[in-house]
């Protein structure tokens, strides 16, 4: 916390590259494992190609959505027609999240921050802006770098979102990213992690956690980290959420499993649909079987 409240970060600090705002430590970053393995990712990350090779004849061009479908879970909830002075998206990708929330919902912003490691990612959302022109006359600020100090302002940003990125993130470095978006949200600001954190008292996860334990020597270095809602209310509290919105949702996910889908890349026969056939009645039950959680601030209902 000390170590944090003491650095001013600042994008007067970056260097702006084609549309991409890069740290001064660019190229110490860009030999980490870490990043590495993004950049990997980020090449073939499932929809995000497929803006590479556009043509003007593409379906794409008039259906967005078959980039990599529409997110659901908690923007299912999101209001329409919101506007705000300033968003956040952490671990922003190729802009799947934003895309939806401008096109579907139309959320509206005057400035637009987003964050990623993977620059293949958010060379391709330069690409998806450029085609879909979402967030339309916003002004547009994207960063390469890993997320734990943000080089925002204390109490700058509105809305503060982000889609399937926490479980990614280890432990003690989440923590410091929570404290961190918690001082850059204004306060009476909204955040939305959707479908943020995996739940550890899945039974699937318990599963691939004992096949993983198995083989030490072959661990997947983005394996998605684990956390029961009172954990992460917790990691919220502590991270200063209820100074900045005094009410906020920790829930689980309408997806539910029993059983891994794969297992070392390999499919489970009839696990999808085993998977798929779970309809838990009580909410013990739902808080046990879900995939995962999200967590929102209570103005957005």
């Amino acid at each position: 916390m000390t170590q944090l409240a003491n650095v001013k970060p600042s994008l007067k600090d970056f260097e702006l590259r084609d549309g991409i705002y890069f740290p001064s430590n660019y190229q110490q970053l860009n030999s980490t494992q870490h990043k590495k393995t993004w950049d990997r990712i980020g090449k073939t990350y499932y929809g995000s190609q497929k803006i590479d090779q556009i043509a003007e004849t593409s379906p794409i061009k008039q259906d967005y959505t078959l980039l990599g479908g529409k997110p659901g879970g908690t923007w299912d909830k999101f209001p329409l027609n919101k506007s705000v002075d300033s968003i956040l998206e952490i671990g922003c990708g190729y802009g799947r999240a934003p895309l939806h929330l401008s096109k579907d919902k139309n959320l509206n912003c005057q400035k637009y921050y987003g964050i990623d490691i993977s620059e293949p990612l958010l060379r391709r959302l330069v690409k998806v802006k450029q085609e879909y022109d979402f967030f339309p006359g916003a002004e547009f600020n994207l960063i390469c770098n890993s997320a734990e100090i943000l080089p925002l302002e204390d109490d700058s940003i509105d809305l503060v979102i982000s889609n399937c990125v926490f479980m990614h993130i280890p432990d003690a470095q989440l923590r410091n990213l929570l404290t961190d978006i918690s001082r850059v949200l204004k306060p009476g600001g909204i955040f939305v992690f959707n479908h943020s954190f995996h739940n550890k008292a899945c039974p699937s996860h318990i599963i691939h956690n004992f096949i993983r334990r198995l083989n030490p020597f072959s661990r997947n270095p983005v394996y998605l980290k684990q956390y029961s809602a009172a954990e992460i209310e917790e990691m919220l509290i502590t991270a200063g959420f209820k100074t900045k919105c005094s009410q906020f949702i920790v829930e689980p996910t309408t997806e539910y499993a029993i059983l891994p889908e794969t297992i070392k890349g390999i499919p489970l026969p009839f696990a999808k649909a085993i998977n798929q056939s779970l309809k838990p009645s009580s909410d013990a039950l739902k808080k046990t079987l879900a995939y995962g959680f999200s967590a929102y601030s209570t103005q957005l209902e």
